[in-house]
């Protein structure tokens, strides 16, 4: 699954290098043998920016996009448009897409809410904005996949954990919580993250049909 990440990653404009931060030998011995460079990381990370802030260390640069390893049908697209953000100046970015009927209640399925200036104003497990008057307001579901400039990437990694974190389960909290903007690009961007054995059924068969002809 990381290796498909991966090559999806290797598909996206502006990208200059692929590279898979792991604690784990089996998946950094995988990434290797399907041709990407791979940087071992401490076990103590406590989520994936942590892990790419330790990995830019050995890959210096202006920008870093933390694509997740559990999000094997990420579009190439939609990683072009987070590079975007970045270099037009958003100190952390990230994209949303219009939620689908019956996601409404899945707690896998991460939901934001925007400001005027399109920036997060916070993530939940749970449905927000709660819908009092049904159709007034799209509800998002949250991608997961961030942007990062250098400076942002470092400050974030030192920042203590949050609450509001914890309680969630959601490491960007942390960065709304001190102040860090969040700019969220949305589109129709595909989305399938892998957390349940029903979500890998169903990526599976999503990649199925993807390979046949015609």
């Amino acid at each position: 699954m990381v290796v498909r990440v991966a090559q999806q990653a290797a598909l996206a404009e502006g990208i200059d290098e692929v590279a898979v931060a792991t604690d784990d030998a089996r998946i950094a011995r995988a990434v290797s043998a399907a041709g990407f460079r791979a940087l071992m990381t401490d076990p103590a990370c406590r989520n994936g920016t942590e892990r790419i802030a330790q990995a830019a260390r050995d890959l210096p640069a202006d920008g870093y996009l933390n694509v997740q390893g559990d999000e094997p049908l990420i579009d190439p697209w939609a990683i072009a448009q987070v590079a975007a953000l970045v270099r037009s100046g958003a100190a952390v970015a990230t994209l949303a897409r219009p939620l689908q009927p019956g996601e409404e209640d899945l707690s896998q399925v991460v939901k934001v809410v925007r400001d005027a200036r399109g920036r997060a104003l916070y993530f939940s497990r749970s449905l927000v904005p709660h819908p009092r008057t049904p159709g007034e307001v799209t509800a998002l579901a949250h991608l997961g996949i961030y942007g990062f400039s250098a400076a942002a990437l470092q400050q974030f990694a030192r920042l203590p954990e949050t609450a509001l974190e914890r309680a969630e389960g959601l490491e960007q909290l942390r960065a709304l919580w001190h102040g860090i903007p969040i700019d969220v690009g949305v589109g129709d961007f595909r989305s399938v993250a892998v957390d349940t054995q029903e979500d890998l059924e169903r990526v599976r068969r999503l990649f199925s049909e993807s390979r046949r002809p015609g």
